[in-house]
């Protein structure tokens, strides 16, 4: 049998190696490629910082394929469930890789998941994480870097317009300059220990005046791998993930993508907290740590939100991270949120048994404005939840789930089967049911709303590979919400459906279809009637991807159309073409795009991915009619020093006098950004 598989091994390396001549991506690329997949469907912000920073320490430290687990496995976000749980199995089975490219005769696996690992993943016989550190080492093969951004806006906007009082002062809603401006100082040595900090000052926000002085957010982590008796060590600023995320889930959460069969969510447990994002993390201590067959997490977190506090009271969390005018300052850092949290996970061969629990207490009350829509909400100064985990593999068959409550008498369910009959196609489901009244601050599981609470629903997600180059994948979620929502004021129901096809013919062209059909119901806008209606929206897009040597190109056609009952059908429309060129005796790459959209309607609006700077990811909104360009250059000065310069520019040909609203607004029909960034390694 191994002598079988070497001569194969042999065969494949020979074959890949001619078909992956010239037709490598960056890890970059990949990285994009992959979120631009998750979030092609998204209306609200991911943070692709930690993402990009998940991945991209990965080629770094790349995962010995030899000698790696199903945990680490699970870094990689592309990979769906059934490929890591079959890529632990042959290795079960024949011990050992001979070339990365063996990963063809895994089921499940082809070249273009092949080409899409091949930054993150080595072959080889020692593993690093079981070595000893020692301090000389550390300090001398750590890696250092610097990085330095500053972003603006050209047109000038009205909260940096300057008035004149009645006693001659003269003052702007904004503080501070329209400059943006972030600093991060990072080392890591081997994935073993990893610190750095973080600074950064808004637009519009104070850096040196009368009210404030400094950056207005400072972040600060550590974390530590395999170090005495403990697996992970955290402080500073991190993440916790558990289970399904029904209890904890601060990191990157299953959602809804053409990759239809990734909708289990990664138990990535405790991790440094490295981004720019001011609220979704936890700071203080946790800890790992490694007990035969059992792992226990324990954690504490003590830190500083914002909200608008009046008699010791607040009806929201205020997330923006803005601190620019007087009523958004008065709001910073006014509410003191402490959280205890533990996990414990036990490996049973065929199963995994998890369970989390977690205790907040903040120093105000929490009591949301009276609503029809959020009577259930929390409301109070102390939340309690605990959940219970699993995943069972049966051969072929993965089941796995989380149930959880809070203390207020809220309840949540999750359960999936994920079943792979052949190597060529696959199927997942999942079940799920969040009452009205769960309503916990970190939960993040797999659901249509942005709030893991007040919903019901069934999700099939399908991937099959009918032929070489072809793969098909599609879904189906239907859901319903059993209490009233945010601007639908009755219980309501909705559907979703994908289908998408990708087709490979050649190593440097690809190419896919997505069609995909949304129906949910709102509030009626004819008054004064108050019912709901059914409002729907389908879209159609088409990519093409080439490349040839340095030089690629990526075009992308889009339609939408929208219909209610009391509104007549409108449709949208979007298309641009990218084209990238890297410079083979000249350190410098340049990226290009043109853009043209017509979406009148706010409800045919477009979400397209554009390539950014460094640790950037763009993801705009596009409604009305005109269009965008952008140009994206990156320098190495040497093998320490690049710097990336950005400028886009978006045109509407409306016939608008003015772009966005309030402190916002731009006079005119044009708005223009520049970003520049600058990173040192050493």
């Amino acid at each position: 049998m191994q002598l079988k598989i070497r001569i194969i091994s042999l065969f494949l390396v020979i074959y890949s190696i001619g078909s992956a001549q010239n037709a490598s991506q960056t890890a970059e690329e990949i990285i994009n490629d992959i979120f631009e997949q998750y979030t092609a469907e998204a209306e609200e912000t991911i943070d692709y910082e930690s993402f990009y920073n998940d991945l991209i320490s990965l080629t770094e430290n790349q995962l010995n394929l030899n000698l790696t687990t199903r945990e680490e496995l699970e870094k990689l976000a592309f990979l769906s469930d059934m490929q890591i749980e079959n890529l632990v199995a042959y290795l079960y089975k024949n011990t050992k890789f001979n070339t990365i490219y063996e990963l063809q005769l895994v089921d499940g696996f082809d070249m273009t998941d092949v080409r899409r690992m091949l930054p993150f993943v080595k072959i080889g016989e020692s593993n690093d994480l079981q070595d000893k550190i020692y301090l000389n080492e550390v300090l001398k093969y750590g890696k250092k870097e610097a990085i330095f951004r500053v972003d603006k806006s050209i047109e000038k906007k009205k909260g940096y317009t300057k008035t004149v009082d009645s006693q001659g002062f003269s003052s702007s809603p904004y503080y501070g300059s329209p400059i943006y401006n972030s600093l991060k100082l990072n080392f890591n040595f081997k994935n073993r220990i990893s610190l750095g900090t973080t600074m950064e000052k808004d637009a519009g926000e104070q850096f040196w005046g009368g009210k404030h002085k400094g950056y207005d957010f400072y972040s600060f982590y550590f974390q530590a791998n395999n170090v005495l008796k403990l697996k992970t060590l955290v402080a500073g600023n991190y993440r916790a993930s558990f289970g399904q995320g029904l209890v904890f889930n601060s990191g990157f959460g299953s959602s809804k993508s053409s990759y239809t069969l990734n909708v289990v969510s990664r138990d990535n447990g405790l991790k440094k907290f490295s981004s720019t994002d001011e609220t979704n993390y936890f700071k203080g201590i946790g800890g790992t740590f490694k007990i035969g067959k059992s792992e226990i997490s324990l954690f504490y977190s003590n830190k500083k939100i914002d909200a608008d506090t009046i008699d010791e009271k607040f009806n929201s969390f205020y997330r923006t991270g803005l601190h620019r005018t007087e009523s958004e300052f008065a709001k910073k850092h006014t509410i003191t949120m402490q959280t205890i949290g533990m996990h414990t996970t036990t490996n049973l061969g065929l199963a995994r048994l998890g369970f989390t629990a977690a205790h907040t207490i903040l120093s105000d009350t929490l009591a949301p404005e009276i609503a029809p829509y959020n009577l259930n909400f929390y409301s109070g100064i102390r939340q309690t939840s605990a959940g219970s985990d699993y995943r069972v593999r049966l051969g072929t068959l993965n089941v796995f789930g989380e149930t959880a409550f809070s203390n207020n008498k809220g309840f949540a369910t999750i359960n999936g089967i994920l079943f792979s009959p052949t190597s060529t196609a696959s199927i997942v489901t999942l079940w799920r049911y969040y009452s009205p009244k769960y309503d916990t601050f970190y939960a993040n599981a797999f659901s249509e709303s942005t709030r893991t609470n007040n919903e019901t629903g069934m999700y099939i997600g399908s991937e099959i590979r009918p032929f070489r180059n072809w793969k098909l994948s599609a879904y189906v979620d239907s859901y319903r919400f059993p209490w009233l929502k945010y601007g639908v004021n009755a219980p309501s129901t909705g559907q979703d459906y994908l289908l998408q096809a990708d087709f490979n013919p050649k190593r440097n062209l690809s190419m896919n279809c997505r069609i995909r059909y949304e129906q949910k119901q709102q509030n009626s806008n004819i008054i004064p009637i108050r019912t709901i209606e059914n409002y729907a929206k389908s879209s159609i897009r088409y990519q093409l991807v080439f490349s040839n040597g340095n030089f690629s190109t990526k075009n992308l056609v889009e339609l939408n159309f929208t219909d209610s009952a009391f509104t007549s059908p409108k449709v949208g429309f979007a298309a641009y073409q990218d084209l990238s060129f890297e410079f083979e005796k000249v350190p410098l790459s340049i990226d290009l795009r043109c853009m043209l959209f017509d979406a009148k309607n706010y409800e045919n609006r477009f979400y397209l991915y554009e390539k950014d700077i460094l640790y950037a990811f763009s993801i705009p909104t596009f409604y009305g009619v005109g269009m965008r360009y952008y140009f994206n250059l990156k320098y190495d000065l040497n093998k320490n020093i690049s710097l990336w310069f950005k400028i886009a520019q978006t045109m509407y040909g409306d016939a608008r006098k003015t772009i966005s609203s309030g402190n916002e607004e731009i006079q005119g029909n044009k708005k223009t950004d520049i970003r520049f960034m600058f990173l040192y390694r050493l």
